[in-house]
């Protein structure tokens, strides 16, 4: 019963929902789930059998580490989000790392060898995990896109929206659990902290939000959703 759990969880996925029990079993993904912790650090060792990770539940974010020591948060990944080296080439050690900002985290792992064996006999699937990266690399173009030629109101509007889509609302109101401090939102919108504070006040006097440290309130979507349409 436990094993067709994750099984499930696996198939819901629209990047495996084309493999057999037995081909996701070949990945090795059900004898790697890992459960962490809030602010635990996600350690992705290098060496010649290199792990892809699928985020089952929760949310963890990308940090870098500068060269004065200071953190800078790069991306956010949320449920059914693939991390690791996705490029199916070899990586170098660098000052990247993944850090779990929910109650809870729950991956699990494959060999990329074994991601390659299986698309090697599954064209299909290898077909459906090129789309998969092509879908986000675009999402990246979009996101610098956002950056350079639109507002940071606008910027925040839609990585807001971004982060909705993720979690596949379909309520007429929502409350996001806020994972994100101020500066994480500034760093990711490439604004400063004053500034987030100053839009959060504003898209709350417009009904749009109401925020605090713990949440955001959407308290309607479907004006939500216009409002981040119209500024796209």
């Amino acid at each position: 019963m436990y094993s067709d759990l994750k099984y499930w969880y696996l198939h819901e996925h629209k990047l495996f929902k084309n493999l057999s029990f037995a081909e996701i079993d070949a990945l090795c993904i059900l004898k790697k789930f890992k459960k962490s912790k809030k602010n635990e650090i996600i350690d992705l060792p290098y060496n010649d059998n290199e792990r892809i990770y699928f985020l089952k539940q929760g949310t963890i974010k990308l940090v870098r580490i500068n060269d004065d020591g200071s953190e800078l948060l790069i991306d956010i990944l949320q449920k059914g989000d693939l991390f690791g080296d996705l490029s199916l080439e070899k990586s170098e050690q660098s000052n990247e790392f993944f850090k779990v900002v929910s109650d809870e985290a729950i991956l699990c792992t494959f060999f990329r060898k074994n991601l390659e064996e299986v698309m090697y006999k599954k064209p299909d699937f290898a077909l459906n995990y090129i789309k998969f990266i092509g879908f986000n690399f675009k999402k990246i173009q979009n996101s610098y896109k956002n950056i350079l030629f639109k507002d940071a109101k606008t910027r925040l509007i839609l990585l807001l929206d971004m982060i909705l889509e993720k979690e596949q609302v379909q309520q007429n109101s929502y409350v996001l659990p806020n994972y994100l401090t101020q500066l994480d939102i500034a760093q990711l919108i490439c604004t400063t902290r004053q500034t987030i504070i100053s839009l959060f006040k504003e898209l709350e006097h417009e009904g749009i939000l109401s925020y605090t440290q713990k949440e955001i309130a959407i308290p309607d979507i479907k004006l939500f959703k216009k409002v981040a349409q119209d500024v796209k």
